[in-house]
């Protein structure tokens, strides 16, 4: 009985929900050039901008392929997967919300920059936060995430435990951020991380934009002080 148990225990996923292997299909090389990327970027400048610079920070091309990338309230989770996770499909995953196959793996190729590091990138649904597309289908951490803090027009890139990459406030020459959905996609891309089911992955994101809009400082998270996605 009591090997019955360990076995169960070890098999018990802490990182990427329904993965064998934790979030073992991160990129890591990968993952860790776009958060240097993501620093880097000014968010306090006009939103075509930020967002070009944000696609190209993920190890993206930007290109007629990922137009639709940091643009809505869905598409804002900065994806970097293995070579071996590219072609994964959501047949098997089941993401709440997701087409049933969310066959995304001839993008990826044609559009990740590879002298960012091995495996590929894309930006991913967060829909069903945090049993997304990226930890779900791809066993994958986020490099980062794009939040609109509260729904407002802050904006802050945040890294999978919330740690804080850059913040500010973009302008837009046409209405407001994101080009997509405007202020209603800010409330909607909000309202999938605030509401989520999961109350410590509700709570870090608060935590930041608490931080960053209100200066009460969290300090910087590693990934044993989480509880699993």
């Amino acid at each position: 009985a009591s090997s019955l148990l360990l076995a169960v225990a070890v098999a018990v996923n802490h990182d990427c929900p329904h993965q064998a292997n934790g979030c073992g299909g991160t990129a890591e090389e990968r993952a860790e050039e776009a958060r240097r990327r993501a620093r880097l970027v000014s968010l306090d400048a006009p939103w075509n901008e930020v967002r070009e610079a944000v696609v190209d920070a993920c190890g993206l091309q930007v290109q007629q392929s990922t137009s639709h990338c940091f643009q809505d309230f869905n598409h804002v989770d900065c994806c970097t997967m293995d070579s071996t996770r590219q072609h994964e499909t959501n047949e098997a995953s089941r993401v709440a919300g997701m087409h049933a196959v969310n066959y995304l793996g001839s993008h990826i190729v044609d559009a990740s920059i590879s002298e960012r590091g091995p495996g590929g990138s894309w930006c991913t649904c967060q829909i069903s936060s945090p049993e997304d597309v990226c930890h779900r289908q791809f066993g994958a951490r986020t490099a980062f995430k794009l939040v609109w803090c509260r729904g407002t027009g802050f904006a802050a890139l945040l890294d999978d435990y919330a740690n804080v990459l850059s913040h500010g406030k973009p302008t837009g020459a046409r209405g407001e951020p994101p080009a997509m959905g405007g202020a209603r996609a800010r409330e909607q891309s909000w309202r999938v991380l605030d509401e989520s089911k999961n109350a410590s992955w509700a709570g870090r994101w608060r935590a930041a934009c608490d931080e960053v809009q209100y200066g009460a400082k969290a300090e910087a998270a590693e990934a044993e002080e989480h509880d699993e996605l």
